[in-house]
């Protein structure tokens, strides 16, 4: 049974973003099906969405959020299965020092249309995962990206809001 929505508790949505037909770059799409494993009856004020490879779309999920985490594959100078977390304001320093997520249209550039048409969540936190090189199609993820996935999950609820979030009570 699902908890009901209390008109202070926050919405909280967690993006999974990658190409799962592309080995690493699935990394977010893997997140959250792991999680979908773990938690089969979430609250009601916790969402987790498949985005796959995003673009513009994520603009409609960011709408109405109080909290978003997004997972997703990144490639900077960092060792493969690293885990950073990056907030609004670090994301788009990190991407003008040449880290970027490997999609067309990236998640900065999403968000930076977000600040000027929409309502911003109170806050977003990125968890990237240091990718290789992503040449064939393969769905399954590299050894030394799959052991990071219960690392995110962890550092997600570690975040400061899922303490007031009813997700905590069934962690």
């Amino acid at each position: 049974m699902q908890k009901e929505i209390l008109w202070n508790d926050p919405m909280i949505r967690i993006f999974g973003c990658g190409n799962p037909l592309m080995g690493d770059d699935g990394i977010g799409v893997h997140v959250i099906d792991k999680l979908k494993n773990m938690y089969s009856d979430l609250p009601n004020d916790i969402e987790l969405i498949d985005m796959g490879v995003c673009g513009l779309d994520m603009l409609n999920f960011l709408e109405g959020s109080d909290h978003v985490i997004i997972v997703d594959a990144i490639k900077s100078n960092g060792d493969i299965g690293s885990v950073h977390r990056f907030e609004l304001n670090d994301l788009k320093e990190y991407v003008r020092d040449g880290m970027f997520t490997i999609h067309d249209v990236g998640i900065v550039d999403v968000l930076s249309i977000a600040e000027h048409v929409q309502k911003m969540p109170d806050s977003i936190v990125l968890f990237g995962i240091e990718i290789g090189q992503v040449d064939d199609i393969s769905f399954v993820l590299s050894d030394k990206v799959r052991a990071c996935i219960d690392v995110v999950i962890d550092l997600m609820f570690d975040e400061p809001f899922f303490k007031r979030a009813s997700l905590s009570d069934i962690r």
